[in-house]
């Protein structure tokens, strides 16, 4: 009974100890066995906690460690140099021949020196003296053969009305009838135009002025055409004549009816 109470102490204190030995600031404490000396009297041969320190390990945080990466172009150039990128225009420029930045564009010397700036001295100088300088009209939209047929159901001005501006009186001291009317630009846009007669008019009778041109933007100047009936006083009764504005450009046309009487 006197041998065990000793031992039970010392157990009981290494217990109490061991917690606040592993966790001490600084290092991560472990518990380790420790043989008591042979020498102690009091305690017999038994194995006891002892503390033993174990190195944490740190973080090391590297920067910049794709610094010396490249793509494999870029290593390539490096390898062979600056890569010297050729000027736009040929050495050889002389006019007319085949490395001419100007062939093909129908300009002179003078012209294309004031179209490029001329040299690097005389830039100022060549436009301001450009006397051969060629000027080119912006080309019209292309479009195919226009077909001068009447609307099927919207009809812009109509004899039937009796508006005089389409129901014509033939007079003889001018020997025609005439008439004008106006026409509204109604695009966003410049519209190219084509007037002319329907296939059931006769054409040599009938003149409409002009036959083809440009309507303004919308909200600009109303385009005005002349129409004229050219017959003469021995043709007698009543004459047709259905005329055809066409905006080709657009899918667009205006529809518009005449009729001459000869009294």
């Amino acid at each position: 009974m006197n041998r065990t109470l000793p031992l039970f102490a010392a157990l009981l204190g290494a217990a109490l100890l061991a917690p606040a030995a592993c966790f001490q600031l600084g290092a991560v404490r472990a518990p380790a066995l420790r043989v008591p000396s042979s020498s102690s009297p009091c305690l017999p041969k038994v194995a006891t906690l002892a503390r033993t320190s174990l190195a944490a390990p740190r973080c090391q945080v590297i920067f910049n460690s794709n610094d010396d990466w490249k793509p494999d172009h870029h290593k390539d150039q490096a390898n062979s140099g600056n890569v010297d990128v050729g000027d736009y225009f040929p050495d050889d420029n002389t006019p007319g021949s085949a490395s001419d930045p100007n062939a093909g564009l129908g300009l002179n010397s003078g012209a294309a020196a004031a179209a490029t700036g001329g040299g690097a001295n005389n830039r100022l100088d060549s436009l301001l003296s450009a006397g051969n300088t060629e000027i080119r009209t912006v080309e019209k939209a292309a479009h195919g053969p226009v077909e001068f047929k009447a609307h099927a159901w919207r009809i812009d001005g109509d004899y039937a009305s009796g508006d005089p501006r389409y129901d014509l009186k033939y007079s003889a001291a001018t020997s025609l009838a005439e008439t004008e009317i106006m026409v509204e630009p109604n695009s966003m846009t410049y519209e190219d135009f084509v007037a002319g007669w329907t296939a059931d008019t006769d054409a040599s009778l009938w003149e409409v002025t002009p036959t083809e041109g440009s309507f303004d933007r919308r909200g600009g100047d109303p385009t005005f055409f002349d129409i004229r009936w050219k017959g003469s006083t021995v043709m007698k009764g009543e004459h047709f004549g259905t005329l055809v504005i066409v905006l080709p450009n657009d899918n667009f046309s205006y529809t518009y009816k005449f009729r001459v009487t000869v009294s």
